[in-house]
């Protein structure tokens, strides 16, 4: 019995489309012979035929053993990584303010603006510690190891144990260092603050002059030995015109004074 399957078609050679195309094109060129409308029948039938030739050739592709039909490669525009921050900046700049503009990095005037803006320094111990007014307020601000503000207080003084609160600064060298300070009463006599610390240690204020009232301070340095909750308090004894009160500290509540920093 004789094979009737056809053989398999094969891709049209691209001299035979267009060897194709051009007979027809010419055929249609020609003078009709017949009836006018088999003229563009056949010349649509034959741009219909060569079409279809055309893309059954490239659905089929080069010869390829897998049968995989052939793919353009794609390409797509490289994304831009973004560009990370300059560890280097420090916020934006004041030309009218010099020096670093991280927290506690800065002059007084520099950290005062923001818990305290428009103050103005009225007094001073030494390069370290500055008393600054505005109004009926007063804020201390202290340097050493970095820039430590005090909360805003009243000019007036308050006898209460907020107005002992002290700041407190660990250093990498292994020590802790408070500061106290505050305005002397009006018209109080014989005046002393007394501080004992956890190590022993009892510190008297020191007082200076300036804008027109006295001003006291207590500053202490003093090896660290760890969690400071498990250690003594920090006592305060307050003594002026035979008054005295006696304070005890709570660890962290009284004794983080600053508000530009944490402690």
């Amino acid at each position: 019995m004789r094979d009737l399957t056809p053989p398999p078609d094969e891709p049209l050679p691209d001299q035979s489309r267009a060897r194709i195309r051009a007979e027809l094109l010419e055929a249609a060129q020609q003078p009709p012979r017949g009836r006018r409308w088999l003229v563009p029948a056949v010349v649509a039938a034959a741009v219909v035929l060569v079409s279809a030739l055309t893309a059954w050739a490239v659905q089929l592709g080069p010869d390829d053993e897998s049968g995989a039909p052939a793919v353009a490669p794609t390409t797509s525009a490289p994304v831009p990584e973004p560009t990370p921050p300059d560890p280097t900046a420090t916020g934006p700049s004041d030309p009218d303010d010099p020096g670093d503009h991280w927290a506690g990095h800065g002059p007084c005037a520099q950290e005062l603006r923001n818990p305290f803006p428009g103050a103005e320094q009225a007094a001073a111990f030494d390069e370290h510690t500055s008393l600054w007014v505005k109004g009926d307020r007063f804020a201390l601000c202290d340097i050493r190891d970095r820039t430590t503000v005090h909360g805003p207080r009243p000019l007036a003084p308050v006898e209460e144990i907020g107005t002992y609160a002290v700041s407190t600064i660990f250093t990498d060298s292994g020590k802790v260092t408070r500061v106290a300070g505050g305005v002397v009463p009006d018209g109080a006599l014989a005046y002393d603050v007394a501080y004992t610390f956890p190590d022993g240690q009892t510190v008297r204020a020191e007082t200076t002059e300036g804008g027109g009232r006295t001003w006291w301070r207590v500053v202490h340095s003093y090896e660290s030995s760890g969690n400071e909750m498990k250690q003594p308090p920090i006592e305060v004894t307050v003594s002026y015109s035979g008054v005295q009160e006696r304070y005890v500290l709570d660890w962290a509540t009284d004794t983080c004074a600053q508000v530009n920093h944490g402690c």
